[in-house]
């Protein structure tokens, strides 16, 4: 028993070790609040999945939310959507949100190749070297690690922690139950 305790012990350790290593390395260039970020000409917003009638998740809406915040609060002059839109359009869903509430479609690229986190980083890399990511905090230091990789100065933005979603949870349990109820009614 206790080498089966042990193995598992091992097993996790091993698992988690990379993500906790990414927290500290990354843990000075990321941020909370919109106060704290420094001016910079662009916000990479990376997609996730967009709904079959084109709204955005409550996910990718949390993201392009805080990117539509950095670029009123004059934080950023110009918004990088990426997403994949091979199947549900995300990028072009992401765009005509960040449209509708209020960002000059003249100050938005798009990224509709953007199939993986990695795809994004390259693709931003070919339009500019500096940029604030928008992802969740639990994302942030693997993206901060592949767009440092593809040559670009980085500081990330934790959509999670900016308050747009009024009801995300207090623990993983909850959390993942909100997101079900969600998907739920909104496919009854």
């Amino acid at each position: 028993m206790k080498r089966l305790a042990w193995g598992i012990f091992l097993f996790l350790v091993v698992l988690f070790i990379p993500q906790i290593w990414l927290k500290i390395k990354y843990k000075k260039l990321i941020h909370g609040e919109i106060d704290t970020i420094p001016v910079k000409e662009y916000a990479i917003v990376f997609g996730a999945w967009v709904n079959e009638d084109r709204s955005l998740s409550d996910i990718t809406r949390e993201r392009v939310e805080s990117g539509i915040q950095l670029y009123k609060t004059g934080k950023v002059k110009k918004l990088f959507l990426s997403g994949d839109n091979r199947s549900n359009q995300q990028a072009e869903a992401m765009t005509n949100y960040a449209i509708a509430n209020g960002v000059d479609s003249r100050d938005i690229v798009i990224d509709k190749l953007g199939i993986d986190t990695n795809d994004t980083c390259k693709h931003f890399a070919n339009v500019d070297h500096e940029g604030i990511l928008i992802t969740q905090g639990y994302h942030l230091p693997r993206t901060m690690l592949m767009c440092e990789g593809s040559g670009i100065k980085i500081r990330g933005l934790s959509a999670d922690k900016l308050g747009v979603l009024q009801n995300r949870g207090d623990n993983l349990l909850q959390i993942y139950s909100i997101r079900i109820w969600r998907a739920t009614l909104k496919h009854c």
